[in-house]
């Protein structure tokens, strides 16, 4: 009689223990290395370990995520032996996925650079936050570790975002995904050559023993920084995906990741080269061309654009229109690359736009289903935490609780 694999034996006890488990994170997750660079959006990770076992019927079936952020689902299907593609735009997503799937390969510390540097340029994104001499500092830094071969150059790098980002936490705000810059009130931050370096060897120590204490994936994980909209994959060569797409609700990725974009070179603030290109950017590229719609993407386009407030007619209504012409464009890239049968789980958070709904999950099933998708299960969970109340101005629209819907589809 035939022995069961590791991958049923492993899919079996993760199904077993199901409940009706929430996808959203929690306030503090250590699973799957969450905690290393902890990413605001996205689901938990031992949800995603469930929800691939549960649909998948072998090691040998490819998961695709199509917006990966920091590599929850490709870190799943690699424990489960399953080789999984993540495609994100964001780089510094992108670094913090393979540090999670390279596990106890990425690397180990390095000493901090010889070399001093004297001088900048003046254009220097990081001046947005440091003066001068700890921005060249930095720079030291960076250089070196992106001359060192991958995968050693990823643990000092996410070493880097996490001190950068430990050291402005003071620029933060009620919005986790907005950053300030510098001003009278807040100057820039200033720190001694040898304050610095020790700082990014107790970072790269504390990821070093983080990632020694993780099982390193038993499946390959292709991470690319590329495109919803131009998945640069083969047709039909996927058999599960597992995402999220960001929601419509104006959070602008770029700028929550400035500051670690800043070191590799990228200044969202006055560059619209990666913030412009992310979906639900707040940042118009232009007018949107005639779009084909379903019933209720067509429906949210005319009410935003018929609402009375200030701009409704105008930048909102472009923005939204922007949003979904991204998210139907990435519909159909997903629809091409899946194979004939295909699972697809979607994480969609509905929200408002001043008082009206935007019930985004039905949205995006109806879109999916004109794509030749059949909606097979929608399972809603209560939001306690959103960022509906964050905009002041928008407060003063009645606005009623929102779900997060599973939505699970399959290709006809």
């Amino acid at each position: 009689m035939q022995q069961p694999s590791l991958f049923t034996l492993h899919a079996a006890s993760l199904v077993a223990g199901q409940g009706k488990l929430s996808p959203k994170r929690p306030r503090v997750e250590t699973a799957g290395m969450a905690d290393v660079f902890p990413y605001y959006a996205g689901f938990s990770f031992e949800w995603a370990c469930r929800e691939l076992a549960r649909h998948s019927t072998g090691p040998t079936q490819r998961v695709l995520d199509p917006w990966n952020g920091s590599g929850t689902t490709t870190l799943a299907a690699g424990l489960l032996g399953m080789p999984s593609v993540g495609v994100d735009r964001n780089p510094v997503a992108n670094i913090v996925a393979r540090l999670r799937h390279e596990a106890g390969r990425a690397g180990q510390p390095v000493e901090p650079p010889r070399r001093i540097r004297r001088s900048v340029s003046d254009h220097d994104p990081l001046f947005s936050w440091f003066e001068r001499k700890t921005v060249a500092r930095l720079r030291d830094w960076m250089e070196m570790v992106v001359a060192l071969p991958e995968p050693q150059s990823v643990l000092p790098q996410v070493a880097l975002f996490r001190a950068v980002r430990s050291l402005t936490s003071h620029f933060g705000g009620s919005n986790p995904t907005w950053v300030r810059r510098t001003s009278p009130s807040r100057p820039p931050i200033e720190l001694q050559r040898q304050e610095l370096d020790k700082l990014l060897l107790e970072e790269q120590e504390f990821l070093s023993r983080r990632l020694a204490a993780e099982s390193a994936p038993s499946a390959n994980g292709l991470l690319l920084t590329a495109s919803s909209r131009h998945l640069p994959l083969r047709d039909e060569s996927v058999q599960l995906i597992l995402t999220s797409p960001p929601y419509l609700t104006r959070i602008d990725y770029a700028v929550a990741y400035a500051r670690e974009l800043a070191l590799l070179g990228e200044d969202v603030f006055n560059s619209r080269r990666v913030r412009s290109e992310l979906m639900g950017t707040t940042l118009i590229r232009g007018d949107v061309a005639e779009m084909n719609l379903g019933n209720l993407a067509s429906d949210l386009v005319r009410r935003i654009g018929e609402h009375g407030s200030h701009a409704s007619a105008g930048y909102y209504l472009k923005q939204a229109c922007q949003y979904l012409d991204d998210l139907t464009s990435s519909l159909r890239e997903i629809t091409r690359v899946a194979a004939s049968e295909a699972v697809m789980t979607l994480v969609v958070q509905d929200s408002f736009y001043k008082d009206i709904p935007v019930r985004l999950g039905e949205i995006c099933g109806e879109e999916a289903e004109r794509l030749g998708w059949k909606v097979s299960e929608t399972v809603p969970f209560e939001v306690t935490r959103s960022l509906t109340s964050l905009n002041r101005s928008a407060r003063a629209y009645t606005k009623g609780a929102v779900d997060e819907n599973v939505i699970t589809l399959v290709k006809r």
